[in-house]
């Protein structure tokens, strides 16, 4: 592994902190097949660069059930990096999402998540590691009741990263601009 500088250790102070603090992240995200890239993506401090894909390749949008969706990282302890987790439901069991489920469990996936607090956008993508779905990640319920919900839950791991949180730099024309489907 290359020779990386940690960041300078600088004060963080209430007083110069002026933004809300609400929990969650938008009630969207993209997931994207790494292979599909044009280049991997540079990592500048804890800032990858926007992603470009190749001819016909992009980004997939899924709306999910509003105030589900979360990265939640970890360290791993001294000098050991950081594990991530990423938790999202969609509301839905039908057929579609039974197909979709497939491939995110199989294909070597990546996700970008907007967080709607801050504007920032968050990743899971390393380019030597897989995000990966553990056993039981992705789960669907019917409901017993008719007064249950239907929904799968999705749930990744991306282990063996410098940061906490990984970021990434959004295109000047948005997240939408890079949809597959927008091609």
């Amino acid at each position: 592994m290359a020779n990386i500088n940690c960041p300078e250790l600088a004060d963080y102070l209430n007083e110069e902190n002026c933004l809300e603090n609400i929990g969650g992240t938008s009630a969207v995200a993209y997931y994207f097949v790494k292979g599909d890239l044009a280049a991997p993506l540079t990592l500048s401090g804890c800032i990858y660069s926007a992603p470009t894909f190749k001819s016909g390749k992009g980004l997939y949008k899924f709306d999910l059930k509003d105030e589900t969706q979360q990265i939640k990282g970890e360290s791993q302890g001294n000098n050991g990096g950081f594990n991530l987790t990423y938790n999202a439901t969609i509301e839905s069991v039908n057929k579609r999402i039974a197909e979709l489920s497939r491939a995110l469990n199989n294909l070597d996936i990546c996700i970008i998540v907007p967080d709607g607090q801050t504007g920032d956008t968050q990743i899971m993508y390393d380019p030597n590691h897989r995000v990966k779905v553990e056993q039981g990640g992705i789960a669907s319920d019917t409901g017993a009741a008719t007064s249950d919900d239907r929904q799968t839950t999705l749930e990744f791991h991306l282990n063996g990263v410098l940061y906490q949180n990984l970021y990434v730099t959004a295109p000047a024309d948005g997240w939408d601009s890079l949809l597959v489907s927008a091609q």
